[in-house]
């Protein structure tokens, strides 16, 4: 899912139903949402590589990296359900799922004069649930600034894909843990139960040593329905 597409259907909806907002600090109650976005990762590769230099001295090997790229971009969804005990607190869960992470490192290993191609692939993935404590502050009519902060429980996957020569080895390592999560939000709140929203998220340390530590960055846009 592009992002842009997701902020032109937003921009659409308010345009065309902006003549009949409704309160924002009317709202109160459950309600619903989903969200889609570009996510963006500080995904450290050294370890990989550190790791691929400790297999090769251990084997005897010389190893050369000469190309290697990471894929920091990656398509961001997440869908929601909450509870607004007043206009102003409420409490949400939610499921997030931050995209992928692609790292590949190609270069060669040379053992007693012979020397053969290497390529490493890495792939990351995380989602999960997370449970957040929503803060709204109603601006205007229908228009309102929010702000969460909580807890995601991810489980984060790497898959590693080594091919030296003709030889091929698959690894995969997972792990579930807790990430801070904070988002800044705004949205304009329309047809009594519709709030039409775009929001920054950032989770906080994802994953661990074993499929490596990375933060998120996420703009997002998305709908809301208050029952």
């Amino acid at each position: 899912m592009n992002f842009r597409p997701c902020v032109l259907l937003t921009a659409v909806g308010l345009l065309t139903i902006a003549e009949h907002p409704s309160r924002a600090d009317d709202l109160d109650g459950t309600y619903v949402g989903a969200n889609f976005g570009r996510a963006r990762n500080t995904y450290g590769t050294g370890f990989i590589d550190s790791q691929l230099s400790s297999e090769a001295a251990a084997a005897g090997d010389t190893l050369a990296l000469t190309r290697k790229s990471t894929n920091r971009l990656a398509d961001y969804w997440s869908a929601d359900a909450g509870y607004l005990f007043t206009p102003y607190v409420g409490v949400e869960a939610a499921f997030l799922h931050l995209g992928e992470i692609k790292y590949i490192a190609v270069g060669s290993v040379t053992n007693s004069g012979t020397t053969e191609s290497l390529t490493s692939t890495t792939e990351v993935t995380s989602h999960g649930p997370a449970l957040s404590l929503l803060l709204r502050l109603p601006l205007a009519e229908a228009f309102e600034a929010d702000f969460r902060v909580g807890d995601y429980f991810g489980k984060t996957t790497l898959d590693s894909n080594l091919i030296v020569g003709s030889n091929n080895q698959f690894t995969a390592h997972s792990k579930n843990g807790s990430s801070l999560l904070a988002d800044l939000g705004a949205a304009y709140t329309v047809a009594a139960h519709y709030s039409f929203r775009v929001d920054y998220l950032r989770v906080e340390n994802a994953g661990d040593s074993s499929t490596g530590k990375f933060s998120v960055n996420v703009l997002a846009a998305g709908v809301t329905y208050t029952f």
